[in-house]
């Protein structure tokens, strides 16, 4: 039997039952969760999600599904309908945890996701986070992929680069293994 597979987000103010109320129209609707992530923003919960349904729905039928959700607790929901071949997470051949780290400032995921962009480098995962300190320190963590015959002395020079245009710092650690 074939699988329809879709892209699906929502966003909200945080309250108890976000999830819930998602995987309830979900369950309702016989599709299935194959991928997620969920975080908190602020006081923003935000959901990214893979789904499937062996019916073909249209994208408007699903999105009118969330309609209680959506009313009862002020989310905005979005949906678009993926190929199969999308619904696969790749494998990453070169994989390295970046930290990037210091005073806050205008530019920071700019100028290093733009040296990663003109390298080819993957950027898998990122998470920021401005800490509540005296001096705010501005903290960005990433997964990426590097091109499989870039080695690590090359990621940290184009780091190196990068940092020295905004004035910050870097680790770099090398991942052995993929792993949830």
């Amino acid at each position: 039997m074939d699988k329809y597979f879709y892209a699906l987000t929502v966003i909200g103010r945080d309250k108890v039952g976000i999830v819930a109320s998602v995987a309830e129209v979900l369950y309702e609707k016989g599709i299935s969760i194959e991928d997620s992530v969920s975080t908190l923003l602020g006081d923003q919960f935000t959901m990214t999600l893979i789904v499937s349904s062996e019916k073909n729905y249209g994208v408007l039928e699903i999105k009118k599904a969330f309609a209680k959700a959506r009313r009862d607790l002020e989310l905005s929901v979005s949906l678009r309908r993926i190929e199969k071949e999308e619904a696969k997470t790749r494998e990453p051949e070169n994989l390295y945890s970046v930290s990037v780290y210091g005073e806050d400032r205008v530019g920071i995921v700019y100028f290093v996701s733009k040296a990663f962009a003109e390298n080819s480098i993957n950027i898998l995962d990122l998470r920021t986070r401005l800490t509540k300190s005296e001096t705010p320190m501005y903290v960005m963590i990433m997964e990426v992929d590097l091109p499989q015959d870039m080695s690590e002395n090359e990621l940290k020079k184009i780091l190196d680069d990068a940092c020295k245009k905004i004035n910050v710092d870097y680790s770099v650690r090398k991942i052995e293994t993929y792993e949830l």
